[in-house]
């Protein structure tokens, strides 16, 4: 059993008790010039969404089951999560956040009834996997906007005045996205 996993015993054990890192270097007899290399695997832990901290800064699991994926996006506006063992998890449009197609996502199951697909939300985005597109060129005067060649985008991205470089009405353009949707607004 490597280091990780040893950590990763001991809290998701059904004995465990909330702990702080000193008390958890105690118990797994971590000597001290090893106390950064615990630190890194707790904070690991952290961002693969196993464990958290509490209000008194000790380490407890996670609330709930949490999954990470890639997020696959209908042109419907539905999609789905592909997990580790390549199951698919259902996300609805109203629970995908502001995913795009192809972002590593994290997501919590909502609904597990036996013979139907697993429902889930997305939690957070962890990794954006679009940086730029290709799509046709828009101007609106006071701004523009570029609708995407690809339709599993699902949105349009929205183009200040100032950015418009060379660009004219219904060119087709590549988009560098400077800043992502928030809530299910435009980029």
């Amino acid at each position: 059993m490597n280091k990780k996993e040893l950590v990763w015993s001991l809290i998701s054990d059904k004995t465990y008790v909330p702990m702080k890192k000193k008390q958890i270097a105690q118990i797994l007899m971590v000597p001290k010039e090893e106390h950064q290399e615990l630190q890194s695997i707790l904070e690991e832990l952290e961002r693969e969404y196993k464990i958290r901290k509490n209000r008194k800064n000790q380490y407890i699991l996670m609330d709930a089951p949490y999954l990470q994926g890639v997020y696959h996006r209908h042109q419907k506006g539905f999609g789905f999560v592909i997990v580790d063992n390549d199951e698919e998890i259902h996300i609805s449009t109203e629970h995908a956040k502001t995913a795009m197609d192809g972002d590593i996502v994290l997501i919590k199951i909502l609904e597990e009834i036996e013979g139907k697909r697993k429902e889930g939300n997305i939690v957070k985005i962890i990794k954006r996997d679009i940086c730029e597109l290709v799509g046709t060129f828009y101007d609106n005067r006071n701004f523009g906007f570029v609708v995407p060649d690809n339709p599993k985008l699902g949105t349009d991205i929205f183009i200040s005045k100032k950015s418009f470089s060379q660009a004219k009405n219904q060119d087709k353009v590549v988009v560098k996205i400077t800043k992502y949707p928030e809530k299910r607004k435009k980029c």
